[in-house]
């Protein structure tokens, strides 16, 4: 899957093999290796082209379908997702059942 999101990334951004190897101060000749399955891309290498192309390493590597990742959290929902971490298995049911009671009120 890697080699084929390689290579989806760069021509949808219409760039040649140049760009890409360039980030991983590589050949093209080096680069077309590795989107043919014919060398085996680094850690350090998929890290720099994911930055590069501005997706996530799951993303490259077939894990996941969302090139962006999962949504960062707010202050807000950092805070609370730290309280509910907290919380013994009786305080977690009781948080998890008052927002179930406040979504149908909501929805009603």
């Amino acid at each position: 899957m890697l080699q084929k999101r390689m290579k989806e990334l760069r021509q949808q951004r219409g760039l040649t093999q140049n760009e890409p190897a360039s980030v991983l101060h590589t050949s093209r000749e080096a680069y077309s290796m590795y989107e043919n399955g014919k060398r085996q891309l680094s850690c350090q290498g998929l890290a720099q082209l994911a930055q590069f192309y501005g997706v996530t390493t799951d993303y490259m590597l077939g894990l996941s379908d969302d090139p962006e990742g999962a949504p960062k959290l707010t202050a807000e929902e950092e805070k609370l997702l730290d309280h509910f971490r907290g919380c013994d298995q009786r305080g977690k049911r009781t948080v998890l059942q008052t927002s179930i009671q406040q979504e149908k009120e909501s929805n009603s």
